[in-house]
């Protein structure tokens, strides 16, 4: 691993600042490439630009996120690195509040981002929102179905 740019950090705090805290849906097409593809939000599937635009306005819908750490940044050169971040939720649905913790593994080309895995907790996110129960986490540990 080589030290970090400028760039990566930057673009990293931009899209988190600009996204997903200040809920600016068009700010998606500043930061991703045209043919940027989503891997991990839904299950065996690669989102494109817009299929992903749509997948955060409906995340949106329910919960905002309004602050946020990047933890940890690695980069393996000027274009593929890695980031964990730590984001304050808050639920539309009940108020509640909590942590969401999400890995990313972004690729850049001509300074966006064109691929990105992602690994979040949405766990925490469906019972912030309050789709889950609070202690859905523990319940699943012990082997107790949801239903």
């Amino acid at each position: 691993m080589r030290p970090l740019t400028n760039h990566i950090p930057n673009i990293i705090d931009d899209i988190m600042r600009d996204v997903w805290v200040n809920e600016d849906l068009e700010a998606i097409d500043t930061y991703f490439h045209p043919d940027a593809r989503f891997y991990g939000r839904i299950r065996n599937t690669a989102l494109t630009r817009s299929e992903f635009r749509d997948w955060v306005a409906q995340f949106q819908s329910m919960a905002s996120i309004t602050g946020f750490e990047r933890v940890l940044t690695v980069a393996e050169d000027e274009e593929n690195f890695a980031h964990v971040i730590r984001a304050d939720l808050t639920s539309h649905m009940n108020g509640a509040t909590g942590k969401l913790m999400g890995m990313f593994f972004d690729k850049l080309c001509d300074g966006k981002v064109i691929q990105s895995y992602a690994n979040a907790d949405l766990l925490t996110y469906f019972e912030t929102t309050g789709f889950l129960p609070d202690n859905a986490t523990l319940i699943m540990l012990g082997g107790t179905p949801l239903s």
